[in-house]
């Protein structure tokens, strides 16, 4: 009975602290206060239980509630440094030729910038500041191995083991079997693009070029303001799906100043908002898109599944949901009959080395985030990381920037099984409705019920039963096969 008490307080206590901190992503814009709101909240919420009281959750559906807490406490423990550090981040100016750039601004400064050598200068002078930064990310990573050990656990591995849907060790030789099964579509793909765009080699390649390789400016004109939102509640419409389902799903457009869009349960599924900004352009399209697949996901989850599985779902199904809608607005045949749009004759190319450099990124740091927590130290880290970044993306990463690309949390984790996810489902679609599943009702069908009961069940059991078959790299690498170019 005491379990069972327990349990219903730290779910109550987990549904109005999403809750909060929904409301504050909506009420406050980016910035300082926010920031302050966010830290109160999570103070007080990680304040109000003890990890000591968790013995007694060990069944299995309660590990998410167990993950949820000790989670919590190691994020409130880093608070304090993770403050200095996006204080830092907030106030630092670079200086380039007498032009003060702010830190949090150098990398698309660097995406816009044409001239190579005013690029290498800014990068040069984000790396200066990064090396002041240098002590305080540090003890960010101490802190948090005395975070560990303060909840009993011996390593960094056994705590991640612990809280992780999946453990990261099972996923390291499908990393390196995905990286060596891609890398040559992902080297002549790479090569052509550099070449064209760039008049450069992958060898020559460094973190600068390759944030201005990707800006797509000729393809920013596919998505004009006042466009995008239209088209897709018009292809909702066709699958047979509401685009409000039924009074759940809320969307808010805001000023600019509100920040990106962003999906956010107030409750799910019955308070589902999108919060967004005008949309155009195709990064602004991305984000846009990838917020609204979040929320019809939460806004079509079965109220009748348990609430500590709609509370607390596996996140790597919420970014493939965001990844197929993402995916989706930059289809081919979506932007001509939705948008009007017809692509040039190399946009699918550049697309496909676009998800291949992010899949083969997301691996390079998901290795390099092994290392360091495998060996638990930072001695050798920096070299580690140049060379897993470079047997990864082929680009030449400044090593200071090695402590800003520790995915601590191992947010590439879930990066690398939502990517499976979404395959699967595409696959599942393209196989049943055709290329164009978009505008099928049936298809709506499929996806509202499988949006109803997706976080019931384990994600990778799921995913093989979509495929009919066991996924692996050879699967992914075949997901990610590049068109041909003209």
């Amino acid at each position: 009975m005491a379990d069972t008490h327990l349990s219903e307080r730290l779910l109550q206590s987990c549904v109005a602290y999403q809750r909060e901190m929904a409301l504050l992503t909506l009420d406050i814009p980016p910035g300082e206060a926010r920031e302050a709101r966010f830290a109160d909240v999570l103070t007080q919420t990680s304040a109000a239980h003890t990890p000591a009281t968790l013995d007694t959750l060990d069944h299995e559906v309660l590990q998410r509630l167990r993950a949820w807490v000790l989670m919590l406490h190691v994020h409130a423990t880093l608070l304090p440094t993770q403050q200095v550090i996006q204080a830092h981040q907030r106030t630092t100016v670079c200086v380039v030729d007498g032009e003060p750039i702010p830190l949090r601004s150098s990398f698309a400064a660097m995406a816009t910038e044409t001239r190579r050598d005013r690029r290498a200068a800014i990068d040069a002078a984000v790396c200066g500041q990064l090396r002041d930064l240098t002590p305080l990310l540090t003890e960010q990573f101490r802190t948090l191995g005395t975070a560990l050990e303060s909840l009993g656990y011996d390593t960094a591995e056994a705590f991640w083991n612990a809280v992780l849907p999946v453990e990261p060790a099972t996923l390291q030789d499908v990393a390196t079997d995905i990286l060596a099964q891609t890398e040559e579509a992902y080297l002549d793909l790479l090569t052509w693009a550099a070449r064209r765009r760039l008049r450069l080699t992958p060898g020559q390649l460094r973190r600068h070029d390759i944030l201005a390789l990707f800006t797509f400016p000729e393809y920013q004109m596919y998505y004009q303001p006042g466009t995008v939102v239209p088209a897709l509640q018009a292809c909702l419409h066709d699958l047979g799906l509401d685009p409000d389902v039924g009074g759940r799903l809320t969307w808010c457009e805001r000023l600019p100043h509100f920040g990106p869009p962003i999906a956010v349960a107030l409750h799910i599924p019955d308070e589902i908002v999108v919060s967004y900004a005008p949309v155009q352009g195709l990064q602004g399209t991305e984000a846009w898109a990838n917020a609204s697949g979040r929320a019809l996901l939460w806004a079509h989850t079965s109220p009748d599944l348990p609430a500590v599985q709609r509370a607390l779902g596996d996140p790597a199904l919420l970014e493939s949901n965001a990844q197929l809608f993402a995916g989706l607005l930059a289809e081919p045949q979506w932007l001509a009959h939705y948008v009007g749009v017809r692509v040039d004759t190399n946009y699918t190319a550049w697309r496909c080395l676009d998800r291949l450099y992010r899949l083969r990124r997301a691996l390079g740091r998901f290795l390099y985030t092994r290392y360091v927590y495998t060996t638990n130290t930072l001695a050798g880290a920096s070299d580690a990381y140049r060379d897993l970044m470079m047997d990864a993306c082929h680009v030449d990463y400044p090593p200071e920037y090695a402590l800003l690309d520790w995915d601590w949390d191992y947010s590439t984790l879930n990066a690398l099984r939502s990517w499976s996810q979404t395959a699967a489902v595409v696959e599942t679609l393209q196989a049943h409705f055709a290329s164009d599943w978009f505008r099928d009702p049936d298809a709506g069908s499929w996806l509202h019920e499988y949006w109803a009961s997706a976080g019931a069940e384990r994600l990778e059991d799921q995913r093989d039963r979509l495929l009919g078959r066991t996924w692996d790299a050879e699967v992914c690498a075949r997901s990610l096969r590049p068109q041909a170019l003209a």
